[in-house]
């Protein structure tokens, strides 16, 4: 294996968003620019989650891996650029791909308990403690890589408190806020015995994420 160069953020910026720019040229996803970035879930609409989501949610707390292909679109003011992902989750660690339209590698994110790298398609890595820090200076936006492995399956982090949460009639996750991300689900449909989302879309007042799970895998209690 070869050793990686190590670079400063700065330096890996320059390296990195260049392949960015030239893909929001091409983006498929329809995020209407600025203006999504003003739209926001109304306010809490919070209604009793059925019988069933007791059952639901005791499934999904019992997930403790998982694997992640799909598409990836992010909105920021004034740009905005697409790929797709692959992404391995464990207890442990964290694995993302990211890739651009055309199927080349632009970058990947491993993230341990002790560090997170984000590592270039030339090799060359930067490090930090922690993923919102290292994708905001590297590729320009905010990553949140933590609570985002538990609201991939639709369920709240477990960190930070929810300010608003609503359910559909079978008990799963409509939208909820927390740690200031508005989170948006839809077309949840049953992968590997749980029934976890195809869309999810992450948003505060000057970024959107968009993710649309093509195909879950390695889907594990342990």
């Amino acid at each position: 294996m070869s050793t990686s160069a190590r670079l400063t953020s700065t330096q890996l910026t320059s390296a990195i968003r260049p392949s960015f720019l030239w893909v929001a040229l091409a983006l498929p996803f329809t995020l209407n620019g600025c203006a999504l970035l003003n739209q926001k879930p109304q306010a809490n609409t919070t209604v009793r989650p059925s019988i069933s989501h007791d059952h639901h949610m005791a499934l999904v707390n019992n997930i403790k891996q998982f694997s992640i292909k799909g598409r990836l679109g992010v909105m920021t003011n004034p740009k905005g650029f697409s790929g797709r992902f692959s992404w391995q989750h464990t207890s442990e660690n964290d694995h993302i791909d990211i890739f651009s339209p055309l199927g080349g590698k632009v970058a990947d994110i491993t993230k341990t308990r002790l560090e997170v790298v984000l590592t270039n398609n030339k090799g060359e890595q930067v490090l930090a403690s922690d993923a919102e820090t290292l994708t905001e200076k590297t590729l320009g936006f905010r990553l949140p890589l933590s609570g985002l492995s538990y609201w991939a399956l639709g369920k709240p982090s477990n960190t930070g408190l929810v300010d608003y949460i609503t359910w559909d009639h079978d008990g799963r996750i409509n939208q909820m806020q927390q740690n200031g991300w508005d989170i948006t689900y839809k077309d949840y449909s049953m992968q590997e015995g749980y029934f976890l989302p195809r869309k999810v879309t992450l948003r505060t007042d000057t970024l959107i994420i968009k993710l649309i799970v093509e195909k879950w895998s390695d889907v594990a209690t342990q």
